[in-house]
């Protein structure tokens, strides 16, 4: 079999961005999470918002639609979005969570926060369509929630193997499936397969929000995100973080693998919040016609193109300027794009790290021990156990009851979300 037969057969070892993190951040953890197969019990929620507006957006930029009908297309994606929250509400109530009440129904807070959170959805959706004419001029979408498998190889060009456990046991699943092979095989001689037993081929793998096409024929890889407040990515400050970001630069080097010509990454971030209109005020105040609250969530275009329109004598005077100021410095919209290119050199340099990484990751030897730290300790899902196993008691029971033992990894089955990462 060649490694492409391997990834058309799922039969890889395949490495995921929070994956990788994972390693980085805590060892212990990693080894818990992806290996051991221990994830937190969660409880369910009536909406999980980010994943019912992915789905919209998946919609929104769907390219067998794109440009066709735009009337039709704004209709289309709010409804999904509607349909994904219903479907989310209806596997919630179906779920022992403590909100449900005797009448199989959400209790009255969850109800109230349900329906806010669809309300604040479609508002955000509407502000998407008004953005997206502009901002998407000039791409094309040319496909949605696209999945990849690369191989990695090492720093001398060869295709990197892993024997863990979890690649032996996928393995031998997938030889004993066959119906040309016994159902029944004995244990030692699985023991003495292992023994000549290449392992399976390692991959960089991964799902793209959306990829755009621009002007020029050049790919971009497009990632969506929901937040509350929107980064600025300006150099030096907190958030100026697409730089060094993981995901960017690996899904772009897989890009470059498949011989794509990708110039980078959109960063796309959708605000959480319903942007408000200005509306005329019943009647003049301080000679203006329109409220220059500052609590109000107004966009600084927006507002400037309603005042001139609307109420030009009182623009002209100035009486609008000390706002207006105030909104410029301020306001951030209802989106932030961060469009970060990458060029040849990084994208080289970042398979070689990549490379690096993922012979640690799938070394038998590899040394597990904790990384504890002053933040992250305190919010982490594993603090129990990893506490019970520097005291010296029973751990496992811990986690055996504490947490799931799952046999699928969380991308095998989750549906994308564009709020949190997966655990650990």
């Amino acid at each position: 079999m060649t490694v492409n037969d391997y990834i058309d057969a799922n039969l890889v070892h395949s490495i995921h961005v929070s994956e990788r993190k994972s390693f980085r951040g805590c060892r212990r953890r990693w080894d818990w999470v992806y290996r051991g197969m221990y994830y937190p019990q969660t409880t369910a929620k009536p909406l999980e918002f980010g994943i019912a507006f992915h789905r919209a957006a998946e919609h929104w930029y769907n390219p067998d639609t794109w440009g066709i009908d735009d009337e039709s297309r704004e209709i289309e994606t709010l409804q999904v979005f509607r349909l994904e929250c219903l479907r989310q509400k209806n596997e919630f109530l179906r779920s022992p969570a403590s909100q449900i009440n005797a009448y199989s129904q959400l209790d009255p807070d969850a109800e109230v926060d349900y329906n806010e959170r669809i309300e604040l959805g479609q508002g955000m959706l509407r502000s998407m369509f008004k953005t997206s004419y502009d901002i998407d001029a000039d791409y094309r979408p040319v496909g949605v929630e696209v999945p990849f498998e690369v191989p990695i190889l090492d720093p001398d060009g060869n295709q990197i193997w892993c024997k863990c456990d979890r690649c032996f046991t996928k393995h031998s699943a997938w030889v004993l499936a066959k119906p040309d092979k016994p159902v029944e095989v004995d244990e030692r001689f699985l023991d003495k397969v292992r023994e000549w037993w290449p392992g399976l081929p390692v991959t960089l793998g991964g799902r793209i929000d959306a990829l755009f096409q621009d002007q020029y024929g050049r790919y971009w890889i497009v990632d969506w995100k929901t937040a509350a407040k929107l980064s600025t990515g300006d150099p030096g400050s907190p958030d100026d973080f697409l730089l060094l970001d993981d995901q960017i630069t690996s899904y772009c080097w897989a890009l470059w693998i498949l011989k794509l010509d990708v110039a980078g990454f959109i960063y796309h971030e959708f605000k959480k919040t319903i942007q408000e209109e200005p509306e005329p005020l019943k009647r003049a105040r301080l000679g203006a016609m329109y409220s220059q609250n500052k609590s109000k969530d107004y966009d600084y275009q927006v507002y400037l193109t309603t005042v001139m329109e609307n109420d030009r004598v009182a623009y002209d005077s100035g009486v609008y300027d000390n706002f207006l100021a105030h909104l410029e410095a301020n306001s951030s919209g209802p989106y932030k794009r961060h469009v970060i290119h990458r060029n040849v050199v990084e994208l080289e340099q970042a398979g070689v790290n990549l490379a690096y990484e993922a012979l640690d990751m799938t070394d038998v030897n590899l040394r597990v021990y904790p990384n504890p730290g002053r933040f992250g300790c305190n919010t982490c899902a594993f603090r129990e156990p990893c506490l019970g196993k520097n005291r010296g008691e029973d751990y496992l029971y811990t986690l055996d009851s504490l947490f799931d033992k799952r046999t699928r990894m969380y991308y095998e089955d989750a549906l994308p979300n564009t709020d949190k990462p997966s655990v650990g």
